[in-house]
């Protein structure tokens, strides 16, 4: 018999313990960091998200959270005139699942930093990186990896060559999978598909750290995207000395996954044998502009859930689990 609904995860003994702790490990290195707890109702009454659970309350159409982003965005536009600088959240979001052997019910612990002066982002970028940076030893994980990309990579030129929407995403899904044939075959005969053709071959060059950020000198694009450049560079250059034991840092040019979302720089942690990202976040600097507020935004959040499974499946990737608090 059935004990559970499927999607939706009971966590026995140890992996609620475990969920218990590394909340409040994360949380922990959160608020020493500055960042103030805020938690968003789990139900919300804007369904626009077409992945949100949604359910009727008498006349009402309303949705579980799905995204911790979206629901604190919407409140702190609301309910401040002038944004917290840093806040952090844990709890549970419910989003129709993309794969079938993928959860709803899912478990993060994240932050969000933010600003009015468009100079801060810089120092808000590495800030919120040297913090994921963190993570790994605050659960005990012996290896990881950080990578950093950019959307503006691809999106600033596709708004340079005035790309409709549906063509941008049809050629940000092919270069997400490393498809350059497939890029061809999306922009067809567009009279941009030379440029962008070499761009996308420049985007998808191996080589990694600051080495990495000269390829796009061969770029048809390499002077629209000057300052971004630059902005990866510094970040890389800031983080370089505070890269911990265990961690590696590596640039992906390619990576565009997100990119109806991110605006900036975006941030995702691995972990060896790892099947999906343990962290993600990066700057999505058009979420609160579209809410009504002249904001700029940055976070991640870290997802338990597949964190959960590594440490079942896996458990010779972490520190003892049974040690320090892990």
């Amino acid at each position: 018999m059935a004990t559970h609904t499927p999607h939706f995860p009971d966590l026995l003994f140890p992996g609620a313990a475990r969920l218990r702790r590394w909340e409040g490990l994360l949380m922990g290195l959160l608020a020493g960091a500055g960042y103030q707890e805020l938690r968003s109702s789990l139900v919300m009454r804007e369904p626009h998200e077409a992945a949100s659970l949604r359910f009727f309350d008498g006349d009402h159409l309303l949705a579980l959270r799905w995204d911790y982003t979206t629901a604190l965005a919407r409140m702190l536009s609301k309910r401040f005139a002038e944004p917290p600088p840093r806040v952090s959240y844990a709890g549970a979001v419910f989003r129709r699942a993309n794969q079938p052997w993928e959860p709803v019910e899912r478990f993060e612990v994240g932050c969000e930093r933010l600003h009015t002066d468009e100079a801060s982002r810089d120092e808000a970028d590495v800030e919120l990186a040297r913090l994921l940076m963190a993570v790994p030893a605050t659960l005990g994980l012996r290896a990881a990896i950080l990578q950093i990309g950019s959307a503006a990579l691809l999106r600033c030129p596709m708004e340079a060559e005035r790309l409709p929407d549906g063509l941008a995403d049809a050629v940000a899904r092919a270069l997400q999978r490393r498809a350059p044939h497939r890029v061809k075959e999306a922009l067809g005969g567009h009279p941009a598909a030379p440029r962008l053709l070499a761009h996308v071959e420049a985007l998808l060059s191996e080589s990694d750290g600051l080495a990495g950020l000269q390829v796009l000198d061969r770029s048809p694009y390499a002077s629209l995207l000057k300052a971004e450049r630059g902005h990866l560079q510094r970040t890389l250059e800031a983080l370089s000395p505070f890269v911990p034991e265990g961690l590696r840092l590596r640039l992906d040019l390619a990576d565009v996954q997100g990119l109806d979302f991110y605006t900036g720089p975006t941030l995702r942690l691995y972990a060896p044998g790892a099947q999906q990202e343990l962290a993600a976040g990066g700057r999505y600097d058009g979420l609160y502009p579209f809410l009504g507020k002249p904001w700029f935004a940055a976070g991640f959040c870290v997802r338990l859930s597949p964190l959960l499974d590594l440490a079942e499946t896996r458990p010779d990737l972490f520190h003892s689990l049974e040690g320090a608090g892990r």
